[in-house]
């Protein structure tokens, strides 16, 4: 029992961003344990990098998460382009096609 705590302890004011970036993205998947949850929160205390690399990872997986889902457009209307931005981007693909096509 000592010997855990005395190690909980030496992760919590040892811990590396590397082990902190690892932490931040397990936990995405799996809820951490409580050493694991206290050596994070500390070294997010005193690490903006990896507190910036939390919220961009956080933002992503917001992100990503609406694109596997797309009923979500339909049911919200929300959509990472609008019509109009959609339309012009088809344009634009199609224009890029007829010329590489055109091109051989």
């Amino acid at each position: 029992m000592v010997r855990e705590t005395l190690g909980n302890i030496v992760l919590i004011l040892t811990m590396r961003c590397d082990q902190a970036s690892r932490l931040i993205s397990n936990s995405q998947e799996r809820q951490l344990n409580k050493a694991e949850r206290c050596a994070l929160s500390f070294h997010l205390l005193i690490c903006r990098v990896c507190r910036k690399y939390k919220r961009q990872l956080a933002f992503m997986r917001n992100v990503l998460s609406r694109l596997k889902e797309p009923r979500l457009y339909f049911e919200t209307g929300f959509s990472l382009i609008d019509e109009e931005q959609s339309g012009e981007m088809r344009g634009r693909i199609s224009k890029k096609i007829r010329e590489k096509l055109d091109s051989t």
